[in-house]
């Protein structure tokens, strides 16, 4: 009794079980979107994706413009307009710089968190997970995948774990010109 009284208003931390059905959810849909042809509508699931495998509020996919020093938000969930930032600023910048993957538990306590986008959109960040997508032979960040506020608390390794798996697959999506209609080549 004790022990379950300790475990009220938490989320139960997720059993072998539970990660193994998650990882066969992410590589089962990886397979059918792979016959998807038409970026737009490829990159919208994997927002959706890992939203739902990470239990995140939002998703966001990051494309890096290295021309113009830059990544954009190719797409983004319940967001009526673009993000573009400076590589290196903010998180996703951070990320898209670096390659590395940043967790966040509190973003207003990360002095690399850019408070910018919270005040223009009104969304309230509380958590962040950051994951670089590279390039097909893994040499350079082309993307960046974020997902923000985890249900229940802060990403665990597991998350990330699920997200660096996406990102493995969606690299070639990515890297590919953009052509008319969302199409790739």
């Amino acid at each position: 009794m004790e022990r379950l009284a300790a475990t009220r208003g938490r989320e139960p931390r997720p059993t072998a079980i539970d990660m193994d059905e998650k990882v066969a959810l992410v590589m089962v849909t990886l397979g059918h979107l792979s016959v998807v042809r038409d970026r737009t509508a490829y990159l919208e699931r994997v927002v959706e994706l890992c939203s739902q495998a990470t239990d995140a509020e939002r998703c966001t996919v990051y494309v890096v413009d290295r021309e113009k020093g830059e990544l954009h938000s190719a797409v983004a969930m319940r967001l009526g307009h673009e993000i573009r930032l400076p590589i290196g600023q903010g998180l996703a910048g951070q990320v898209a710089a670096t390659g590395e993957t940043i967790n966040v538990p509190d973003a207003y306590a990360d002095a690399r968190f850019e408070r910018s986008v919270d005040r223009r959109t009104g969304f309230r960040t509380l958590n962040i997970l950051a994951v670089p997508v590279w390039d097909h032979d893994g040499q350079a960040v082309v993307g960046v995948i974020q997902v923000l506020n985890k249900r229940g608390g802060a990403f665990e390794r597991h998350e990330q774990m699920l997200l660096e798996r996406i990102a493995e697959a969606i690299g070639p999506v990515l890297e590919q010109p953009v052509l008319p209609r969302g199409g790739v080549r």
